[in-house]
This record gives structure tokens, C-alpha cells and sequence, in this order.
């Protein structure tokens, strides 16, 4: 198994505690979907990959560039509104410049099936981790240590980061001709009722 340095960026960077009429207002990452936690124990773990599922995850194997054009560009940010509009007005300003450090948009990204090992990188970084769903222990781009699983769910590519103070899932869906890749995000946090999701294309190269 492969290990690299990770992707995924849960934070909104250190946690932003704002007191605002005595009240506490932090953002992070502590993820919950429907205020239950979503983490990888919401994730049955498969002791071993069988045959069909190694060969649904080979078909992601390639490199592919970034097409979705200003459009989604748009929709990223929009989301990040979307999702702050529901916190305190104090809050946003910072929670903004944190979403928008933690989100990205790559020009590139490149998917090596490898067995039952995946990589997945986002403009060069990224991390391997195992078909399985067995969680590996990595640091994200700001240092924080988070665990990070695959598996195959129907015929997407699930990829699950948990950073325990917060998620983050990508899923990976390509066209029926395999020439088109849409990735689906989404980070939650019971500190941002709203969850950030959004989806990003790509096309092979």
C-alpha cells in the first residue's frame, strides 16, 4: 500500500471560536450528516475484495484533466454560500477564506488501481489506501492526522476522509464510455448546518 501526502483537507483550518453574546460560535470540521456522526463505523468494512469489484475500480485507472469550466467554479462558491448563510454573519468572513483554501478546484487528477490499492491524486497529491475500506492513518496538507478509506459503492468510487473533528467524501462516477469523470463532494459539520456540496468534471486524458 502506497501512502502519500493526503489530499484531503477537512478543516476550515484551527477551529474559529467567535463569542457573540456569550454565546459560543465555532467552525470546524466535526462532521455529522442528519446529526448523526458519519464516520467510518457508518461503513461496514469487507475482509477481502472479490473479483467484480477489483475490476468495476480498474475501470477508474487513468489521468484526467479539469473541464467543468467557470460554471462549476461558480457552483463551488455558491455552495460555500449556501452553507455559510446559515451560520452567525460574524463567522462567515473567516469560514469563507477557510473553505475556499480547503477546496481547490485541481487542473489535474490521476486514479492508479493497482489490485486492490487505489491512489488517488488531486494535482500531484493524494494517498493509496486499500479497496477493502480499512482505514490508513495520514496527515492532510495542514498537518492534521485523519484516516482515509476506499471502497467501491455500486458503480462509484467512494473515498472517505475523517479527520474526527470532520469528513469529507469524494465520490467518483464515470460515463458509460469511460471517457468522463464527475466527482462529487461533500463536507458537513454540525457547526455548518448546511453541508458544502458540489461537483467537479473531468475528462480523460
Amino acid at each position: 500500500m502506497s501512502s502519500y501526502k493526503t489530499a484531503c483537507v477537512l478543516s476550515l483550518g484551527s477551529a474559529l471560536v467567535l463569542l457573540v453574546g456569550g454565546v459560543g460560535f465555532m467552525i470546524a470540521s466535526e462532521v455529522r450528516a442528519g446529526g448523526t456522526l458519519a464516520g467510518l463505523d457508518a461503513l461496514p468494512i469487507t475482509a477481502m475484495v472479490d473479483q467484480d469489484t477489483l475490476a468495476q475500480a480498474s475501470a477508474f485507472d487513468g489521468d484526467y484533466v479539469f473541464i467543468g469550466g467557470q460554471k462549476e467554479r461558480d457552483g463551488l462558491d455558491a455552495a460555500i454560500e449556501t452553507a455559510l448563510d446559515a451560520v452567525a454573519a460574524m463567522v462567515r468572513p473567516l469560514g469563507r477564506k477557510r473553505l475556499q483554501e480547503a477546496n481547490p478546484i485541481p487542473k489535474q487528477l490521476s486514479i492508479r488501481v493497482n489490485g486492490d490499492d487505489v491512489v488517488i491524486l488531486f494535482d500531484g497529491q493524494g494517498h493509496g489506501a486499500s479497496l477493502d475500506g480499512k482505514p490508513i492513518r495520514v496527515e492532510n496538507a495542514h498537518g492534521e492526522k485523519i484516516k482515509v478509506s476506499h471502497r467501491m459503492r455500486g458503480d462509484k468510487l467512494h473515498e472517505l476522509c475523517d479527520g474526527g473533528k470532520g469528513n469529507r467524501t469524494n465520490d467518483f462516477k464515470l460515463s458509460s464510455d469511460g471517457n468522463r469523470l464527475t466527482l462529487a463532494v461533500s463536507i458537513t459539520s454540525s457547526h455548518l448546518p448546511v453541508p458544502v456540496d458540489y461537483r467537479l468534471t473531468f475528462k480523460r486524458k
